[in-house]
């Protein structure tokens, strides 16, 4: 799965996003991509609410057609 800040936890937005964890500012692009964050805690809500589904994640994707022939 990956880390959005936007599924986190710790982050509120009122006026401008804001980490609670690390008690910093955060900038909406940033909040918006996939982070590496060490703090991260999911929470399947958005918190822009842009999404009203929640995180739906991708589904995996066949590596080949049925009835396709390998190559190797």
């Amino acid at each position: 799965m990956r880390q959005y800040c936007r599924y986190c936890g710790y982050l509120t937005v009122n006026n401008v996003p804001w980490c609670g964890k690390r008690e910093e500012m955060i900038s909406e692009a940033a909040a918006k991509s996939p982070n590496r964050c060490h703090d991260f805690a999911y929470n399947p809500m958005d918190a822009f609410q842009e999404n009203e589904k929640g995180y739906l994640p991708q589904k995996p994707r066949k590596g080949q057609c049925d009835g396709q022939m390998k190559l190797f």
